[in-house]
């Protein structure tokens, strides 16, 4: 079963710490790449957050985003910086003095407010191992709405290369039958022109015969057939696969162009030239929605 890389999934969890909210968005890249966006208090769990979402996910450019509401309990703590308020207070008290002001024109609390060093945050790692876990079970919930909009989507894109590959099938049939005659075609061209330019000569038939073996070793594509439709019966079981297979798929079609264009070079039938390239076309309509492949 495909996977989409185009997905997104929202969870909250209400939890005795406050209040968890998780979304995460993933769009289209060739390898995996994950970018998170977590409240300062719990910066520490990124790399976890990011363990967790590679788990989960192949390939893909994912965003991560993590909100927290607390009630009562903070997973900070805030002390008062007291050697640093006494001495802004007895700079304020000797300016006071020394302009011979009253004693309630001194110093006040108000003129603490300024002073950005005065409260000093910092980490409450009590209930790390609980905030590690509330945080973790809300990512997981997001992650899973986020796999199911995946396999909902990479339904749709199976479906639509699976037949696809049935045209592929198809017109490459066709190939392999109009091929199965350019041999003949091009004897019988000789022989008429022969024919017509040395009439009844006995050597036309030892020319023709030397020319037509020179040119079907030149036309000869049933290699590139047999791979070609080897390829589309891979493409065909892999779409199946339970694996991440983007990646394997892209190859594959990179291997059906090549064998296309050598058909293609080797080719002289117009229909046969036709035919490759409703093939190309097809395959390059293939490689855009395999883009999309986790």
């Amino acid at each position: 079963m495909l996977k989409s890389m185009t997905a997104y999934g929202r969870a909250s969890i209400t939890h005795l710490l406050g209040r968890f909210v998780v979304e995460i968005q993933s769009v289209n890249r060739k390898f995996l790449e994950i970018n998170s966006v977590l409240p300062q208090e719990f910066v520490r769990f990124d790399g976890d957050v990011k363990k967790w979402v590679a788990e989960k996910i192949a390939r893909g450019q994912i965003q991560i985003k993590l909100s927290a509401h607390f009630d009562q309990r903070l997973p900070i703590t805030v002390r008062p910086n007291i050697a640093l308020a006494q001495q802004i207070k007895a700079a304020w008290d000797h300016i006071a003095e020394a302009l011979d002001l009253k004693e309630n024109q001194g110093f006040h609390l108000e003129m603490l407010l300024n002073d950005t060093g005065i409260l000093l945050y910092g980490e409450d790692l009590q209930d790390e191992i609980q905030y590690k876990e509330a945080i973790q079970e809300v990512v997981l919930l997001a992650l899973e709405q986020v796999i199911q909009m995946k396999l909902r989507e990479g339904h749709a894109l199976q479906e639509d290369i699976a037949q696809r590959l049935g045209k592929l099938s198809g017109w490459m049939n066709q190939v392999c039958d109009k091929a199965a005659g350019a041999t003949q075609k091009y004897r019988q061209k000789l022989i008429d022109r022969l024919e017509e330019v040395l009439p009844g000569c006995v050597e036309n038939e030892e020319k023709v015969l030397r020319e037509v073996v020179v040119y079907a070793e030149k036309v000869d594509i049933a290699e590139e057939i047999t791979r070609f439709r080897s390829h589309i019966n891979q493409f065909n079981e892999m779409l199946d696969s339970k694996e991440p297979i983007g990646k394997t798929l892209e190859f594959l079609i990179q291997e059906l162009n090549r064998e296309a264009n050598t058909i293609n070079s080797k080719s002289s039938d117009v229909q046969v030239i036709h035919l490759i390239l409703e093939i190309k076309s097809e395959l390059e309509r293939i490689r855009e929605q395999i883009q999309n492949v986790e």
